[in-house]
């Protein structure tokens, strides 16, 4: 009646979904396996055959006290039962094909086998069975708690998360696997196997021996003993393949043992004693045009036929396919992390690393294994359970924090071209592939945290700083990789200070005062920067010179780099040339103008002229924006450059620029550019060879968005020193001009309430800051002049 009760309680279907009602019943089959039903099932007929035995046993002895001849009878037939049980028990016994088999057969063959064990081990040990009672009578405390916290612990897992309704997927397709012998159902169901959480607990023994041999089975022999693809069956040679190397490596991984050996959890699924496992050699006779399918068979054949040697065999290092790259993202982890087969997989795990971490980005999942990956590549420990897992999206930032850390403590500062360790040397090559990554923003945030741009530039400086003054420490082949470690170190730190683009798509209109990101002090030696851009300039490096460009302009130039700047602004012409890429040119000419206030500072022996009109005509050639105009400006009180604002066209520039600053949709930010225009005009007239530069018809509308643009600018906070302001170079001309202006012809000058509530404003925000008292004079003149 028991076994009635529960199986109707197993045929129930319940309601809900397809998908819903299949995971239910396959929580239902899982729990058959877990609460051993088979062995409570099988128990039921033999409490009722005690029972039985009992009732004849004690009729038996009734009835002899009172009629001998049933007595008789009934002794006999419950002797013939019970000697007829012995036998097949025995026959059982004897051979394990036997048809008799019984549930005490069964546990007599299991208790057997454990006893043989047991005395192999005593044998081995020297042994006797008294000595081994007595150490076993001492352990009984210690056994009889580990028991019960055992048994407790066993009880706890069945009855909470292991059968919940996200862990059926597992189990699910391992039943598929284990009970279909139809090719394509095997097919599916292998193409799921990588996409699901594999618990450790869960025996996968069969699933793999079904899985290997569908693979073999795709191939049929030839003539010549060599094994050929058959028809039709490339797609689940393929899924079959990875399906089996992903959980072989898994296993093996985790159990440290050759999974074929593992019993399986069900003898009804059990399939034949692996008389195949020889196969496997014949993988190496396959000859495949196929890429893909040449990776499965020779992969198949290095982890398999490892089992029982004492070193792993590697059948060389063949390159992952691109198909295959997500997919290894998961194994390789396993190979890693164990220290038997990790030298094999370095290699191998590098290259995918470098291949997946590119823009875009890959899917979170694999962008995770990556990250591990790199994390193992560095020597980090790492949790096995999180190995494992196939959902591992959510601990990005960790995993990125953790490698990040990790390559700062594996390289250091004191960098040597001749690393010995390991882990500085993947270190250095995984920059590179993690430039990628801090890409977005979010990640690029996590490391700028961290220190990792100013990091990054001492990193190169490092590199550098060998490669050029000392060369006697390193070989030839040693400086290229110098050189090509200092480029991912430099590209690395330029990413993840935010530096990677240097603006938007519309250069004319583009500028805006930029902060430096990197932490090192602006005044800090660039002498070795100058070296790397004129080694990379001799080289035509273009991607290097631009991440030195964008690296440049966050720094100031020192009197130590005044002998090379030749070199230098002959970079800096050459990036700016009309066929070179955007990035380039645009990384240059914040160069330029970073560094516009030292140039203009150099006398006619540091630069020659030929030189001087390069520079000159590739400015002129460049997108015309605000650091143009900052860089004109520059040149205004130059005895070097002066002259060039006249004789290259840069005035004419100055006034088509200010022509379209009446049209808000070419120049938005017109308020800023009208007031360099301004001050570059009033600088220029007032050394007295030119007057009046500027058309009468836009002094007007140029001065009136200029004052709103000092206005806005001028209100800054007071622990800012006005005076850094980028503005504030251009007040004392713009000024002066204003007053000029005024005098002259206040016609021009539509002077409205607005005009004077915002130089009222300017001189307002002056006031309030620390600026010097001369622009604080000249603004009162300015407001004396509109007020009266």
């Amino acid at each position: 009646m028991l076994g009635k009760q529960w199986l109707n309680h197993f045929q129930h279907f319940g309601h809900g979904t397809v998908d819903g009602r299949g995971r239910q019943r396959q929580r239902k089959l899982d729990a058959l396996y877990a609460w051993h039903f088979n062995a409570v099932l099988e128990g039921l007929p033999v409490l009722l055959q005690l029972s039985l035995l009992l009732f004849g046993v004690a009729l038996g002895a009734n009835l002899w006290t009172q009629q001998h001849t049933v007595a008789c009878i009934v002794i006999g037939t419950t002797s013939f039962g019970t000697v007829f049980y012995a036998l097949i028990v025995v026959a059982a016994l004897i051979s394990d094909v036997c048809p008799f088999q019984t549930p005490a057969s069964n546990r007599l063959r299991s208790i057997g086998q454990h006893v043989v064990l047991f005395h192999n081990a005593l044998q081995k040990g020297n042994q006797t069975i008294l000595s081994s009672l007595l150490r076993f009578v001492s352990y009984i405390p210690y056994i009889t708690i580990t028991s019960l916290h055992s048994f407790a612990s066993c009880i706890s897992r069945r009855l909470s998360s292991q059968y919940g309704i996200e862990n059926t997927d597992a189990p699910c397709i391992r039943w598929l696997l284990e009970t279909s012998d139809n090719p394509d159902v095997i097919t599916t169901a292998a193409s799921l196997v990588p996409e699901v959480e594999w618990p450790p607990d869960l025996d996968v023994s069969c699933a793999l021996l079904r899985l290997r041999d569908t693979f073999l089975d795709c191939f049929e022999n030839t003539q010549y003993g060599q094994p050929k693809l058959s028809d039709f069956g490339r797609d689940c040679a393929i899924a079959c393949g990875k399906a089996f190397l992903h959980l072989y490596i898994e296993r093996r991984s985790l159990d440290a043992r050759p999974v074929f050996l593992h019993t399986t959890h069900d003898p009804e699924f059990a399939l034949t004693s692996s008389s195949r496992l020889h196969d496997v050699h014949w993988l190496m006779w396959t000859r495949h045009n196929d890429p893909e399918l040449s990776f499965i068979c020779d992969l198949i054949l290095e982890i398999v036929l490892d089992v029982g040697v004492s070193i792993p065999i590697s059948l060389g290092n063949p390159k992952i396919p691109n198909s295959f790259l997500m997919w290894m993202s998961h194994p390789l982890l396993h190979c890693l992390s164990a220290n038997r087969y990790a030298r094999f997989w370095r290699r191998r795990a590098l290259d995918v690393v470098e291949r997946l971490l590119v823009s875009p980005l890959p899917p979170t999942n694999v962008l995770a294994n990556c990250l591990m990956a790199a994390g193992l590549l560095l020597d980090q420990p790492v949790d096995p359970t999180q190995l494992a897992s196939t959902n591992k999206g959510s601990s990005i930032r960790i995993l990125l924090v953790s490698v990040l850390e990790s390559m700062q403590q594996a390289i250091g500062i004191d960098i040597h071209l001749e690393l010995r360790e390991r882990s500085s040397v993947y270190a250095l090559k995984l920059l590179r592939p993690l430039a990628a990554v801090l890409e977005v923003e979010q990640f690029r945030q996590t490391a700028y945290d961290l220190g990792m741009p100013d990091w990054g530039v001492r990193l190169c400086q490092s590199l550098v700083n060998i490669v050029l003054h000392h060369p006697e420490l390193c070989r030839p082949e040693a400086r290229d990789k110098a050189w090509v470690a200092a480029r991912d170190a430099l590209h690395f730190s330029v990413i993840t200070a935010g530096n990677g683009d240097s603006g938007p798509t519309d250069d004319r209109i583009t500028w805006k005062e930029e902060m430096s990101r990197l932490r090192t002090t602006r005044n800090a030696g660039c002498g070795w920067l100058v070296d790397y851009i004129m080694h990379h300039h001799s080289i035509s490096h273009q991607s290097a010179l631009a991440d030195a460009f964008l690296t440049m302009s966050e720094m100031d130039i020192d009197v130590a780099c005044r002998w090379k700047m030749p070199a230098y602004i002959d970079a800096m012409i050459f990036a700016m040339a009309s066929d070179k890429p955007p990035r380039l040119r645009k990384a240059a000419l914040r160069a330029a103008y970073s560094s516009r206030t030292y140039l203009a500072s150099l006398d006619i022996d540091s630069l020659s002229p030929n030189l001087c009109a390069q520079f000159s005509k590739a400015l002129s050639d460049a997108i015309q924006n605000l650091r143009y105009l900052h860089i004109l400006f520059s040149w205004t009180q130059s005895e070097l450059w002066s002259h060039h604002l006249y004789d290259d066209g840069h005035l004419e520039a100055c006034l088509s620029i200010a022509k379209n600053l009446r049209y808000f949709e070419i120049y938005p930010l017109t308020e800023h550019l009208a007031l360099y225009i301004i001050a570059i005009m009033a600088r220029l007239q007032s050394e007295g060879e030119h007057s009046n530069l500027i058309p009468n018809d836009l002094c007007g509308l140029l001065v009136h968005k200029a004052w709103a643009f000092v206005a806005l600018r001028s209100l800054k906070p007071k622990p800012l020193d006005l005076s850094k302001c980028v503005i504030y170079e251009v007040l004392e001309p713009f000024a002066k001009f204003t007053i000029e202006l005024l005098k002259r012809d206040a016609e021009l000058v539509d002077v409205t309430s607005e005009f004077k509530s915002r130089v009222m404003q300017t001189l307002h925000h002056l006031e309030q800051g620390r600026a010097d008292n001369v622009v604080i004079s000249l603004v009162k003149d300015v407001v004396s002049l509109v007020t009266t």
